[in-house]
């Protein structure tokens, strides 16, 4: 068999690997050809134009077009598709992260203060005297106590939101004391303030009238625990630091040692210091019902 070449029909090389200068069409490399046809022969001038586009590929899609090496997609379109499941991972994460967020940091404002505040072992620790927390005068003007040292303790609450940092505890106090005294008073009215943060606000101090025990004000000191414990129960910051504040006026001389601990609700039907504190205080040793030998003092709601 035979392979029958005429002249002027064509010529071609030798096959080699296609390079740089080589007209290469797929894996066909034509070199040095008179006469080259591949496919229908067309005689004449042929003209290629090549065209290229930036048309991004969601578009192309969108037109009926199909992807060849005229449709470039965008950069940042590239990296999206090149990195999509690392986009989506971030994404689920983050969207994890705030809920779960969403749901503890409610829990965690509602944990019993006691949990987070380390007790304070004593009560000069626990003092946050007028000079500490007041933005008026250090001292009040109010009226000493007539009989003295105090023969009756009286427990209330200022039926108000709890506060559980010095920061809140503080502009609690300084509320209730503009409070009071727009209302014509000396002061505030307590002669001591306890919020759930630990510390005993000093209001009037030892041996001041006030007027939360009416006829008993001459010879009692008034505590005021903040919140509404009607509502909620004290936490064990907050009574440890009562025990430390009646311990100490008994130390001090302050307090009589044989003094009575009454509710303010036995003064009046205001309810107060609520429930959970009234049921725990009932446990106490110097817990007391009062009698008609009880003092009685001349009426000071006005001071």
């Amino acid at each position: 068999m035979s392979l029958d070449i005429k002249e002027n029909d064509f010529t071609v090389s030798e096959l080699k690997l296609p390079s740089p200068s080589d007209l290469c069409l797929g894996q066909i490399s034509l070199k040095n050809c008179k006469d080259a046809t591949i496919g229908t022969k067309i005689d004449g001038n042929i003209i290629v134009n090549q065209y290229f586009t930036d048309t991004p590929a969601d578009k192309a899609l969108s037109n009926g077009l199909t992807f060849t090496d005229s449709v470039v997609l965008e950069d940042w379109t590239q990296k999206l598709l090149k990195y999509k499941y690392v986009w989506l991972s971030l994404i689920l994460a983050v969207v994890v992260t705030t809920v779960l967020c969403i749901m503890l940091i409610p829990q965690s404002h509602a944990k019993n203060n006691s949990e987070d505040t380390p007790i304070i072992l004593n009560f000069t620790e626990a003092l946050q005297t007028r000079q500490q927390w007041s933005k008026s005068n250090s001292e009040t003007p109010c009226q000493l106590l007539i009989d003295h040292p105090a023969r009756y303790v009286v427990i209330g609450h200022t039926v108000s939101l709890p506060c559980r940092t010095s920061l809140a505890c503080e502009t609690m106090v300084i509320q209730i004391q503009n409070d009071h005294r727009n209302r014509g008073r000396c002061d505030i009215s307590y002669n001591f303030v306890i919020g759930d943060d630990g510390y005993i606000y000093e209001g009037r101090g030892w041996s001041k009238i006030g007027i939360n025990a009416l006829s008993f004000s001459c010879s009692s000191l008034g505590i005021g625990l903040v919140g509404n414990f009607n509502l909620n129960e004290p936490s064990d910051i907050m009574i440890n630091s009562l025990k430390l504040l009646l311990k100490e006026g008994v130390n001090l001389g302050q307090i009589s040692s044989t003094y009575k601990l009454i509710a303010h609700s036995q003064l009046n039907n205001w309810g107060s210091p609520g429930i959970h504190v009234e049921e725990l205080i009932k446990k106490w040793d110097h817990w007391s019902t009062l009698t008609k030998e009880d003092c009685q003092c001349p009426n000071t709601s006005d001071i």
